[in-house]
């Protein structure tokens, strides 16, 4: 376990340059270089009696670390420079280190040259990926921090007075305290349900230990691969500098190379569909998308995987019918394995390295052993054997190869179908389909049946059925559900989340946890909202670009108040109506204009917000109709019900 951390952050105005330290448990230190006083040398001692702590930040690898490396490196030669001369020679190293970011330029400092030893939460979460990519001012609201306000004066601002070199070291300070509560998030010291006890520092250094992977600033992802790396090099006895840096690129693919020898259909309309198939031919840039409609229900198959096209509606076990969901265990790691499919380039010693990890998670499982380090071990290898999928389809990773995610892809999708076909042709009605599972309403008469569907279908494909009973399950579509087993546990998806994870939005919460109460337990939406005692549950995130500002205006004043990009605020019963405004600078040509909540609905930002128990100027009914709005799509079958809410009507849906 990592004991010695110091968590920081830097600010490099033209003016003014800024640290902040902070120890877990003891005072923060700042140190500041302005034209009124220069502190470098005492940070430059600060660094030098800490050189074995870690060095905590946010995105510090590629932008806090090499700013300070470079300090480390220079500083002797400037002590006949002015507070603003050294200030603006920092500013001007920090413009370049983000231009080298911005254009994926490698940094000029590599991790093991850096003099401080760095732990960076952005990686570690993989918020370097532009698809998860997170600024610590939306994991403030996410977090439910109470200030999330930006950086109040430009980092290119002359003229700095007093009082806005001490904001900007404020908000340095704010910073530092939101990398904190991440780092706890990050350890595993939280509350939030998705973090509470999983402590990935200590996962990456075991995960160091069992496999010699230096990993501590390795997003999960890269985990996976460099454990996949090792695997394959010790199955060929090469150095892993000897591994091919392409994967193996296709002009086209032929359908009929993609689909295993044992998938057969029985009725007329499926076998056709077959026959098209494997007269298909994909180029490099082609994707596959394919639907049919079978029994009534809309299949669509996809790169993605097979999925139905589910129209909103409510299914309930009773006594006459069980819904039963069938998920196949591992299921595109089965494919790969059970197809003895590999990278053309890479040979059979893949596939080697592949079963031998499949097969190690599988023991360690079977074991019994559930302390932490066994069940991270456990989910390195789930990491390593997932991802192998998705990186025979990514044309930068060493993996790919298209024909090998086809095969999977297009393989499991109609192996799935087999299953499909054969219970409604017996009278089991299949009510979603979704990548690796069924889902089913069945006739408890036909329960044996079931069984030796599942039993000829397990043996035909050498996959493995695994069952979960629902008493209920309510879909919006196919992808936002919740689901109800006959002990209680709710799984959620989508619309009906409640418990995300930091990089999504978790806008108005309070909606899913009134849909959650009202389909589980029966309770009004109405109630649910009108009873909720935590304002960060109504609260709202906007983020602009840099080519537009937030505006308020007053509705009885008609006061007029500017917001940076980034707001937090909530639908009130009096405030002000919120506008996303294009800068006049802008050459965009975005609309000029837009409200952030349309028609007559006002709103109050509390970007501040240090008491969440402050309730008296929420706008339920803009909540309440929210969670109506979806309850009205699922009871009307996806049918629109016009309607139209006063934001001073306190209940709509009485």
């Amino acid at each position: 376990m990592i004991e010695n951390v110091i968590i920081y952050d830097i600010e490099t105005m033209q003016e003014c340059f800024i640290v902040v330290c902070m120890e877990p448990g003891k005072t923060p230190k700042s140190f500041t270089v302005s034209k009124w006083q220069n502190q470098l040398d005492a940070f430059v001692k600060y660094t030098d009696m800490h050189k074995d702590a870690y060095w905590v930040g946010y995105n510090n690898l590629r932008f806090d670390a090499q700013v300070v490396e470079w300090i480390l490196r220079n500083y002797e030669h400037w002590h006949d420079l002015t507070g603003l001369e050294i200030c603006a020679k920092i500013a001007l190293k920090a413009a370049d280190v983000i231009h080298d970011a911005n254009y994926d330029v490698f940094p000029e400092y590599r991790e093991w040259e850096l003099s401080l030893q760095q732990l960076d939460l952005f990686k570690v979460h993989h918020y370097d990926n532009k698809n998860r990519r997170v600024s610590l001012k939306r994991l403030e609201f996410e977090m439910d921090l109470e200030n999330i306000e930006e950086m109040p004066i430009h980092h290119s601002k002359t003229g700095m007075t007093k009082d806005e070199v001490f904001q900007t070291l404020q908000y340095c300070f704010n910073d530092v305290d939101a990398t904190y509560e991440f780092y706890k998030v990050t350890i595993g010291d939280t509350e939030h349900p998705l973090y509470k006890g999983n402590n990935q520092i200590q996962l990456r250094l075991d995960i160091q230990e069992e496999f010699g992977i230096p990993c501590l600033n390795y997003s999960d992802s890269k985990i996976g691969d460099e454990i996949i790396k090792k695997y394959y090099c010790d199955e060929k006895n090469i150095d892993i500098k000897e591994l091919p840096r392409k994967g193996f690129f296709r002009k086209s693919i032929a359908l009929k190379n993609c689909i295993a020898p044992y998938v057969k259909f029985e009725t007329e309309q499926l076998q056709q569909f077959l026959k098209n198939i494997r007269g298909l031919t994909l180029g490099l840039q082609d994707d596959f998308k394919e639907h049919i409609d079978f029994y009534g229900q809309v299949y669509s198959f996809m790169r993605g995987g097979l999925h139905t096209e589910n129209k909103p509606t409510v299914f309930e076990a009773n006594e006459e019918f069980e819904i039963i969901d069938w998920d196949v265990a591992s299921y595109y790691p089965a494919i790969i394995i059970n197809n003895a499919k590999y990278p053309a380039h890479l040979g059979r010693q893949f596939l080697h390295g592949y079963r031998e990890m499949y097969e190690k998670r599988l023991q360690l499982k079977q074991s019994g052993v559930k302390d932490a380090k066994t069940m991270g071990i456990i989910g390195a290898l789930k990491l390593a054997v997932n991802s192998v999928y998705g990186k025979s389809s990514d044309m930068l990773s060493w993996i790919y190869d298209k024909q090998l995610t086809m095969f999977t892809c297009i393989t499991g999708e109609l192996s799935l179908m087999m299953l499909i076909e054969q219970y409604e042709m017996n009278g089991i009605k299949v009510i979603s389909a979704n990548t690796d599972g069924v889902t089913i309403r069945i006739n408890k008469d036909l329960i044996p049946k079931m069984h030796e569907i599942n039993k000829q279908w397990e043996e035909t494909t050498e996959y493995i059925l695994e069952r979960t009973d629902y008493q209920k399950i309510i879909f919006s579509t196919v992808n936002d559900y919740i689901a109800v087993t006959p002990d209680g546990y709710i799984k959620k998806k989508g619309d009906f989340l409640t418990d995300f994870e930091l990089h999504k939005n978790k806008s108005a919460r309070i909606v899913p946890l009134a849909l959650e109460q009202y389909y589980v337990n029966g309770t009004p939406v109405r109630d649910t909202i009108t009873q909720h005692t935590n304002l960060f549950d109504f609260c709202i995130r906007k983020k602009a670009s840099k080519d537009f500002f937030f505006e308020g205006i007053h509705r009885t004043t008609s006061e007029t108040t500017q917001y940076n990009k980034l707001i937090r605020y909530y639908v009130s019963k009096t405030g002000e109506k919120i506008f996303k405004v294009r800068k006049e600078s802008s050459t965009s040509k975005a609309v000029k204009r837009s409200q952030a909540e349309a028609g007559d609905w006002v709103c109050t930002v509390c970007n501040y917000l240090p008491d969440a128990s402050q309730l008296d100027n929420i706008n339920y009914t803009y909540y309440i109709h929210r969670a109506e709005k979806i309850i009205n799509k699922i009871r009307s079958g996806g049918k629109r019900i016009k309607t139209k809410v006063s934001p001073n009507q306190l209940n709509l849906f009485a």
